[in-house]
């Protein structure tokens, strides 16, 4: 495909947090709930100076932010616009079509989302700084913003170890998660297909480019939305978040990998240390340090450690190196074919840091996990789809062979689907574990726009 360098949408009229990853060490996710129309104006206001555009800098900018609204957020400036947006979107995670994609069920279940609170999220901002202090000067800024006018902070954790109940960036894990494996390696490429708008001429769009991603563009395979009247305008240059925080139980995976390295040391040898990091990388289908199984099948390699440039189906398709289930494989299963043949492989725009201290062992207590930004142009065929083969491998032949299993890192296992994991051998039997424990508990989700550096001066009442 050839791609327009010059794609149609102007990067200083899109928040930056779509289409730049920032490598800012600390940032703090902040969730709010609006009283009225014009406290929620004025609350903006007081934020726009500091939201950051995709537009190039020349210096990285020491502190900044960007700014989501759920629909009850939008509804706050737009009461209008009802049935004007996507369902899911609408109705939101914790609605029955959601659910069945996301099958947030036990401990994960929308009615004890953010400590069981009763305030509804309305905006979530994300707050970045180069230092803990510039974080901390404009966290501070947003709060006594809210104070001022009527918008109550939600602090979706509880208070702990001199933790202060909001989504903090745990900064020293510095791009790794608490399971210890390097995140954030791979993500689509952003490109522009060459013709979207020309009816004569189509052009296929990638599953990768802008236009699935950025709302209000023809061309896309996903169909983001509102496109037309004055939702279509207020959306625009939009994207949509699917905000989750996500519990990793670090406890039960180590124990899992210590109870399970007995049975890889009797198929495999060598020693239990051995067998765990063996394990660990079958589960995700990356050894700890990234590098893919399909490139480095028996141990990790620095040379390959952020390779993303590899196939499932041409290069392992008989799943010898990495296991069908294996997370990374899942949730990007590349060139495998899809059922029904044909189906686009959704991509996400992931932009996740990790919150909490990493345990301490024996002590593992305390709050720790992921909070997941995953940025799309439709929650519902992109990121809803995706959780729907984590939760149940159904979406290939070659994945599910008479049997529906699961992601082995992050389904939720109240879901209908099989909780073994079998990982391929080259010689003798595979290796087959029964039943798979919970390693993830969702702790909230919400669905955003992320609106255009337009839409949100037009909010804040700032437009002639």
């Amino acid at each position: 495909m050839t791609n327009s360098p010059t794609p149609p949408y102007e990067p200083r009229n899109v928040q930056g947090m779509i289409l730049r990853g920032y490598t800012h060490r600390y940032s703090c996710h902040m969730l709010f709930t609006f009283a009225d129309r014009k406290g929620a104006t004025d609350f903006i206001r007081a934020l726009l100076p500091y939201v950051q555009s995709a537009e190039a800098w020349s210096n990285k900018p020491e502190r900044m932010l960007n700014i989501g609204l759920t629909f009850d957020g939008v509804l706050t400036f737009e009461p209008g616009f009802k049935s004007q947006f996507p369902t899911e979107f609408e109705a939101g995670p914790w609605s029955a079509d959601s659910q069945q994609s996301l099958h947030d069920t036990g401990p994960s279940d929308p009615k004890v989302w953010w400590n069981a609170t009763k305030q509804a999220v309305h905006c979530i901002v994300h707050v970045y700084g180069l230092t803990a202090e510039a974080l901390g000067s404009l966290v501070t800024t947003v709060s006594q913003a809210a104070g001022t006018n009527r918008v109550s902070e939600i602090l979706p954790l509880k208070p702990e170890r001199g933790q202060s109940g909001r989504l903090e960036e745990y900064a020293p894990l510095e791009n790794y998660i608490h399971f210890g494996y390097k995140d954030g390696i791979d993500n689509p490429g952003l490109a522009w297909p060459a013709d979207p708008a020309v009816p004569t001429n189509p052009v296929k769009s990638d599953p990768g480019d802008a236009n699935n991603f950025l709302v209000g563009y023809p061309g896309s395979t996903f169909q983001p939305g509102p496109e037309t009247g004055r939702a279509g305008r207020f959306a625009k240059d939009g994207c949509y978040n699917a905000f989750r925080v996500l519990y990793q139980d670090v406890r039960a995976f180590d124990q899992f990998l210590a109870d399970t390295a007995p049975m890889v040391v009797a198929a495999i040898g060598g020693s239990e240390d051995h067998a765990r990091e063996w394990l660990a990388a079958k589960l995700v289908g990356r050894w700890r340090n990234g590098s893919p199984l399909v490139l480095s099948p028996d141990a990790p390699d620095q040379a390959t450690s952020d390779k993303t440039d590899f196939l499932y189906k041409r290069d392992d398709g008989n799943a010898l190196r990495c296991p069908f289930s294996a997370h990374s494989r899942v949730s990007n299963p590349r060139d495998e074919t899809m059922l029904p043949t044909g189906t686009p492989v959704p991509r996400l725009i992931r932009r996740g840091v990790p919150y909490g201290a990493p345990p301490v062992p024996p002590d593992y207590d305390g709050e720790r996990g992921l909070i997941g930004i995953f940025l799309c142009g439709a929650l519902a065929a992109q990121f809803e789809k995706l959780y729907s083969w984590i939760n149940v491998n159904d979406f290939s032949n070659a994945y599910s062979p008479g049997f529906n299993t699961q992601d082995a890192l992050l389904a939720n296992r109240g879901a209908a689907g099989d909780r073994s994991f079998t990982i391929a051998m080259p010689i003798g039997n595979p290796i087959r574990i029964l039943s798979l424990p919970q390693f993830i508990v969702t702790r909230g989700t919400a669905y955003c726009l992320l609106p255009s550096m337009e839409t949100l001066r037009g909010i804040a009442g700032l437009l002639e």
